[in-house]
């Protein structure tokens, strides 16, 4: 009796007798495989090469008359698996391609190691979802305090006293957007510019401006509030 290369028996020392369940004998054939030095199971020529080699060793039944091809593929498929279990700087901890360990013809062990990933996965993904809320939450805080700074949100209206910002009255999206542009930063300025001037300011039409107007309580005459006066 001698081994070849890669660790399996010659076609000579074939073990004989009763067939076996496939079950069994994958079990066999992937013990023998990682019994192998790990320089020589690394490959999936490697893998294709001890098929050969060994597909003969153990008698099973199987729907396909190919005993290399399937012996082959359960070496691929216990290769592909070991792979995605190893963690690679590029995506550590998760495994390739579809494995589950709810997969049929899994060993005890690939069922188990699975398992045990399958669990790290999903509590990385329960960390993964805390940090986010944890991050909308924070980031719902800050914009809570700025609005707490800027103080209350305010609808147009003549009482509206001068020196109110413009940041603080709920105009529409579209007004206010043309009062930052024309650098307009309270309501007194707002008040004092004249018609042409808030005419003259992008995507603000004749109808915005009668809503100014008719909003803070400054009909239109001849355009120009005067800036010494104050509303009463």
């Amino acid at each position: 009796m001698y081994r070849n290369k890669y660790g399996g028996l010659s076609n000579g020392d074939k073990t004989e007798g009763a067939k076996m369940n496939q079950v069994n004998a994958r079990h066999e054939i992937i013990r023998e495989w990682r019994s192998l030095p790990r320089e020589l199971r690394q490959t999936d020529e490697q893998a294709a090469a001890f098929a050969m080699q060994i597909k003969d060793k153990y008698k099973f039944s199987s729907d396909s008359a190919d005993h290399y091809q399937t012996v082959k593929d359960w070496l691929l498929r216990y290769l592909s698996i070991t792979r995605g279990l190893e963690p690679n700087a590029e995506d550590e901890g998760r495994m390739k391609g579809d494995a589950k360990s709810t997969d049929p013809g899994l060993s005890a062990t690939e069922r188990k190691t699975l398992r045990s990933r399958e669990a790290k996965e999903a509590i990385a993904k329960h960390e993964s979802a805390q940090k986010a809320f944890q991050n909308r939450e924070r980031l719902r805080g800050e914009r809570l305090r700025r609005e707490e700074a800027a103080g209350p949100m305010l609808y147009p209206a003549p009482e509206l006293p001068d020196d109110t910002s413009v940041e603080n009255v709920r105009f529409a999206t579209r007004i206010r957007n043309a009062l930052n542009v024309g650098g307009m930063k309270t309501i007194g300025e707002v008040r004092e510019a004249s018609d042409a001037a808030l005419l003259s300011l992008p995507d603000f039409g004749s109808s915005s401006l009668s809503y100014l107007r008719e909003a803070l309580g400054l009909p239109s005459t001849d355009g120009v509030r005067p800036k010494s006066k104050k509303p009463t």
